[in-house]
């Protein structure tokens, strides 16, 4: 058996939905920063309601 040094996370429709539809002006790096919290920051699987929480800080 192989243990992974880290825990896989999903992420659900809604969430994608609110991301795609977000205005980011910062350009890739503002998604990317977005995405690093929103993994750090949210449970097993990224929602609708932690893209609301943590996109607009």
């Amino acid at each position: 058996m192989r243990r992974l040094w880290y825990l896989e996370k999903g992420i659900d429709d809604g969430a994608i939905k609110l991301l795609q539809q977000h205005n980011w002006t910062g350009n890739i790096r503002e998604l990317r920063n977005v995405v690093e919290r929103l993994v750090i920051l949210s449970g097993k699987t990224i929602i609708a309601e932690d893209v609301k929480n943590y996109a607009n800080p």
